[in-house]
């Protein structure tokens, strides 16, 4: 979609919700993005990958240069909507990079008729990684971590055609990033970042997102239960079933059956008492048994098989519009790096 050219650029405020994926982070930002005031935008990891060049130069920079290697990343082009980047040095506030992220979100959001919103919500899970580098771009944003039972997120990751493919992988990769996010709890003081469970969102919605607004300091609005402000592009719309729908408890519980009780008992291992100090009971704490030596092969070579051939088919399948751009495959490697 081509976005109409409009001067004005009222993006102030943002909003960067974070955590492991398959934690609620589409979920969250889909309701935060009801808002009156508030556009969700889609995942951004762009946003780090073109901040490395830069090398920390980010107050005076070529602002067209930039964002005409912006709009040709693979990741932007999911957000379906063309930019005319001659018109930036006009529309935009400054010459800094954090100046023309907003601008983007600017002409984002007249895409989606909500010109009028102030807020941006960014809802990529990794914005909890980069707590430091987005607080040195937006020093006045706001961080909300979202964490969810570990065991949840592992049933709800494994099918899919990316991420971990055992449960061995699937609590390292869990325990990793939460990590992060409890770092950036240390780092940054309560006023900028606040921590959620995601079970919370979901039994308790409008008492959490109330809560929320109180900390983000906007008025709640009963509408955003509904989830209706975010728009998932196509790419990923499979992923993002709950968005648009109303919190659905029945899923809470689902991991208990999905996964075995072995794999259960492997989570809890590998992961120690993390569960605990999130609040989530343990079924068999210290007497879980590690994996064996064979389970540690087949682990191995479940990932090597499903995650490096049948399931990389499978994404270049999902994915094929994308593959004449050349940053694609480098994404690639970097998300296997990262998994």
């Amino acid at each position: 979609m081509v976005v109409n050219n409009v001067a004005q650029n009222n993006i102030a405020r943002q909003i960067f919700i974070g955590g492991c994926s398959r934690s609620g982070t589409t979920l969250l930002g889909a309701m935060l993005g009801t808002h009156s005031r508030s556009i969700c935008s889609p995942e951004s990891h762009f946003k780090i990958e073109l901040l490395r060049p830069l090398r920390g130069k980010t107050d005076e920079i070529a602002l067209t240069a930039v964002a005409n290697r912006m709009i040709k990343h693979w990741r932007f082009t999911l957000w379906d909507v063309s930019l005319d980047t001659a018109l930036i040095d006009q529309e935009a506030d400054g010459n800094s990079y954090a100046d023309l992220l907003n601008w983007l979100i600017s002409q984002y959001a007249a895409n989606e008729k909500k010109s009028e919103a102030d807020i941006w919500v960014d809802h990529t899970p990794e914005n909890v990684s980069y707590a430091d580098s987005l607080i040195s771009l937006f020093p006045d944003a706001k961080f909300i971590h979202i964490v969810r039972d570990g065991r949840a997120v592992a049933a709800s990751a494994i099918p899919l055609d990316w991420g971990p493919n055992t449960i061995i992988k699937a609590a390292r990769w869990w325990l990793r990033m939460v990590s992060f996010g409890l770092a950036a709890e240390t780092l940054l003081p309560s006023n900028q970042i606040f921590r959620i469970r995601y079970e919370d969102l979901i039994t308790n919605t409008d008492a959490c997102l109330q809560e929320i607004c109180h900390f983000l300091e906007i008025e709640y609005e009963p509408e955003m239960v509904q989830a209706t402000g975010f728009r998932p592009p196509l790419y990923t719309t499979s992923q993002h079933k709950s968005v648009g729908q109303y919190p659905n408890r029945r899923s809470l519980d689902r991991w208990k059956t999905t996964l075995s009780a072995r794999e259960i008992e492997l989570f809890e291992h590998q992961t120690r008492n993390f569960l605990t100090y999130l609040g989530y009971p343990m079924k068999y704490a210290l007497t879980a048994k590690g994996p064996s030596f064979r389970e540690l092969q087949f682990s191995k070579v479940k990932e090597l098989f499903v995650g490096e051939i049948l399931n990389k088919f499978k994404w270049l399948i999902r994915s094929y519009p994308l593959w004449l751009k050349r940053d694609f495959y480098a994404f690639a490697r970097l998300s296997d790096s990262n998994n």
